[in-house]
């Protein structure tokens, strides 16, 4: 249970970044996403579900090496099928890592952490911030160009690597100008033990021209998944 208290935000100046990521909770009902949303006069509850099997992250830590590309194609899926609710919903979430992507006790996929998401009034809208974990930002998000929907493709891409190798694609040893660097000039270095069909996916999601990259027209992006 996350309890967020009304007078603290107040007095800090974040009432207006909590309340927006409030009404998106409030909307949203989706089994691939972690949230509900409640308040009383004091305090702002978003409950998560107990998710048993912890993140990503911690996940492929524990496991200590990558996943194979069967069961990352089945966690890229349900991944997929929770973006594609938000983005029809019209919802970015701006911060898909392997640190958001949660396990429940059934090993089911479950989005969480919507504080940087935000809400559009259509599908062309785009915004400013620059924001996100900066492994997984988009090179438009890195350069502080206008962004979309299609910013939480290109971190699509970048779950995926994160998957099939272990890491995350652009680590720089925790300096972040240097990793920004390496994602504005796609200083990409694929796996060389993947498929050239999981190699030509990330490439797709990870296409540096916005008009280019692929969109989710349905679940199945490719004969991975």
């Amino acid at each position: 249970m996350k309890i967020i208290n009304k007078h603290l935000i107040r007095e800090k100046g974040t009432e207006k970044r909590v309340w927006d990521e409030v009404r998106i909770h409030s909307q949203l009902k989706h089994p691939r996403i972690l949230l509900d949303c409640f308040q009383d006069e004091n305090s702002v509850y978003i409950a998560l579900e107990f998710c048993v099997n912890g993140d990503m992250r911690r996940y492929l830590k524990t496991l200590g090496r990558p996943l194979d590309e069967a069961y990352a194609a089945v966690v890229l899926e349900q991944v997929v099928d929770g973006v594609m609710y938000l983005h029809r919903r019209g919802v970015i979430h701006r911060d898909l890592s392997a640190s958001n992507i949660f396990l429940d006790k059934d090993w089911n996929v479950k989005i969480g952490d919507f504080g940087l998401a935000a809400q559009m009034s259509g599908p062309n809208e785009k915004h400013f911030t620059m924001c996100g974990t900066p492994n997984y930002i988009a090179p438009e998000i890195a350069m502080r160009k206008p962004h979309g929907l299609e910013a939480d493709i290109w971190s699509l891409g970048c779950l995926l690597y994160t998957f099939l190798s272990g890491h995350p694609p652009f680590g720089s040893n925790g300096q972040v100008s240097t990793t920004l660097k390496r994602i504005v000039t796609n200083q990409l270095e694929l796996p060389r033990h993947i498929s050239n069909e999981a190699a030509a996916l990330i490439r797709d999601l990870m296409c540096s021209d916005v008009r280019r990259r692929i969109k989710l027209r349905g679940k199945r992006l490719c004969c991975l998944i």
